[in-house]
């Protein structure tokens, strides 16, 4: 699974590079707490013995179906140098690989634009892991502006990733969810259930 440790880490931290560069923007979305989008079907994964983890700020929880690991990023910025810890998990008999990480910019929030923000993490995650975006569709979450991308190594052909991320105005903050699969079989009920589980606090 190495080559898609490389994969989540390149696309990481550049998301924190080109997410940091935005221009103002007159409307703040409003903050909006809902559930996670929880299935009976994704339920009977987690009672499986999945493990429940709470960001080290508290500030989200998601499943994981083991135990995950934890890897410090950072990342030179015009805004100065931006951390973030991501959270992983991999199966190395499945060949997939589950991971999330966040990060609170330091800036107005009336000086952030989340299109921008959104369009410049999906170009840098492309780039930097040398892969190709499949497909792109807009979504929300919590009343958040997101979306949801599947990138193709060129490298690797057979290696894809599912990446969700969000954007919180409030913040800003940006959070970021992958699954990684090196057969190219993102359509596996653990992967929703993982990306589903997914709750800011």
């Amino acid at each position: 699974m190495k080559s898609s440790l490389i994969v989540i880490f390149y696309s990481i931290v550049t998301i924190l590079s080109f997410t940091s560069n935005l221009y103002a923007i007159a409307v703040i979305y409003p903050l909006l707490k809902h559930s996670s989008e929880f299935t009976d079907t994704n339920i009977i994964y987690l009672a499986n013995n999945w493990y429940n983890y709470t960001a080290k700020d508290d500030t989200y929880t998601v499943f994981f179906p083991g135990q995950p690991e934890e890897e410090n990023l950072s990342v030179d910025t015009s805004l100065g140098k931006l951390n973030a810890l991501l959270v992983f998990y991999q199966y190395p008999e499945k060949q997939r690989f589950f991971s999330v990480s966040s990060i609170k910019y330091p800036v107005d929030p009336s000086q952030y634009n989340v299109e921008k923000g959104l369009d410049g993490a999906r170009d840098g995650a492309a780039i930097n892991s040398n892969s190709i975006i499949i497909s792109e569709k807009k979504i929300s979450y919590q009343g958040f502006p997101g979306r949801e991308i599947i990138l193709q190594s060129k490298v690797k052909p057979n290696l894809r990733l599912l990446l969700r991320i969000f954007i919180d105005p409030s913040g800003p903050t940006l959070y970021s969810l992958q699954v990684v699969a090196e057969d190219g079989n993102l359509d596996f009920p653990e992967a929703k259930a993982f990306l589903d589980s997914f709750v800011v606090k």
